[in-house]
């Protein structure tokens, strides 16, 4: 797994719907849902989707750029309805009604993915970030309110250096990639050829160089190699 993001997906979702809210009616990965049907996602509430939102440009860790960090950003999205009015879609009913707000939905869900790693190698704590109203409006007598919360994680992970085997993935065959196990190994390295052209333009395909220098693999002499 490269760069993490099923697993952390997925560890938030599993989260969520192991901890058993009794008010929650639907828990899940964010499809479209609050672009569709507006009478099936009134059914569904109240109701939490995890969404990937992006990733930053990956950064090397060490001089050989084989180990990359990057920040990987998620929404937690909650959703809630009432028959009263959107303020009780948001704050929740008095005292022994049904009903739960939006509010306090943020906050149980905040309570059980707010700085965890989930024991994921190579993920760091899931930070809480900005939070922000989706939507409040009142349909086929329904007040909603959806309110999204976005969450952060520094992930890590390695590549391969350029020539090495492809590094496999999980459930991925052995033999994939350019350069499988079962390919015949690759000549030994026994010189380098620099080639140069100093006064451009001249096509390196077809025009010979006007200087080359022949080096030596370390620990090859190359005086016996010539005779």
């Amino acid at each position: 797994m490269l760069y993490h993001i099923d697993a952390v997906e997925s560890s938030m979702l599993d989260r969520i719907m192991a901890a058993r809210l009794h008010y929650l009616r639907f828990a899940g990965s964010y499809g479209g849902e609050l672009m569709g049907d507006w009478q099936a996602v009134i059914r569904a509430l109240p109701a939490v989707w995890v969404a990937f939102q992006s990733m930053t440009e990956p950064k090397p860790c060490n001089t050989a750029q084989t180990r990359f960090e990057a920040r990987v950003q998620f929404a937690t999205v909650v959703a809630s309805r009432s028959v009263r009015n959107e303020a009780t879609a948001r704050k929740g009913g008095p005292s022994g009604t049904p009903y739960v707000g939006t509010y306090q939905m943020l906050e149980d869900v905040g309570n059980l993915i707010c700085m965890r790693d989930f024991g994921l190698d190579g993920v760091d704590y899931l930070r809480p970030g900005r939070i922000r109203t989706l939507f409040t409006a009142k349909i086929a007598a329904q007040a909603l309110s959806v309110l999204a919360q976005d969450w952060t994680s520094r992930v890590q992970f390695t590549l391969r250096e350029p020539g090495q085997r492809p590094i496999a993935s999980e459930g991925e065959p052995p033999e994939s990639g350019y350069l499988p196990p079962s390919a015949e190994p690759l000549p030994e390295l026994r010189r380098l050829g620099l080639h140069y052209w100093l006064k451009p333009p001249q096509d390196p395909d077809a025009d010979d160089p006007l200087l080359t220098d022949i080096l030596p693999r370390v620990g090859i002499n190359i005086y016996e190699e010539q005779k």
